[in-house]
């Protein structure tokens, strides 16, 4: 085999697409929603950064991504919520979610040092902090991926989705 070829080899193993278990995860997300393009507001809920990891290029990628609910059971995200992170030095930032719920944040936009304190908060109404830090002593978040924790249905592996009040009207613990 000329260097020529095992260079392309090598190049098309390390390449995302070449990646059973990346393309699995890919895979696994299912279809786009018929009625939403892809952009800033589809797949609400989902985990962003299984495709956002800069892998390809485009889609973009992000370094911290979420979907905001009003309720648990909700299915629709909340346009407006605040969402402010909080590094250990003390550095803060906010972001605000869009029509469908997303927030996503891309790497000239900013780099966030872990581990991070959350708390969100819809217009005018009370603030909801995270009880953990994201990307603190987790091996199941190391990432700004939201979803990797928070995913329906709640149970012993996730406090379900991102909520700004309890289906009771209270608030998260």
């Amino acid at each position: 085999m000329t260097r020529a070829a095992i260079a392309l080899s090598v190049a098309l193993l390390a390449s995302p697409g070449c990646d059973p278990v990346h393309s699995d995860a890919v895979a696994a997300l299912g279809p786009e929603a018929p009625d939403v393009h892809t952009g800033p507001t589809h797949r609400p809920g989902q985990p962003c950064l299984v495709c956002h990891d800069g892998g390809f290029g485009d889609p973009p990628r992000f370094t911290l991504a979420g979907t905001v609910y009003e309720t648990p059971d909700a299915k629709v995200g909340v346009n407006g919520a605040m969402v402010t992170l909080v590094e250990t030095d003390g550095y803060t930032t906010q972001w605000t979610t869009n029509e469908a719920g997303n927030f996503y944040v891309t790497p000239d936009q900013y780099q966030p040092t872990f581990p991070l304190q959350a708390t969100i908060q819809a217009p005018g109404g009370p603030a909801v902090h995270m009880q953990t830090l994201i990307g603190g002593n987790s091996t199941l978040a190391p990432n700004g991926a939201c979803s990797s924790c928070h995913f329906d249905p709640v149970g012993p592996n996730s406090p379900g989705h991102l909520s700004l009040a309890l289906d009771d009207g209270g608030t998260p613990p």
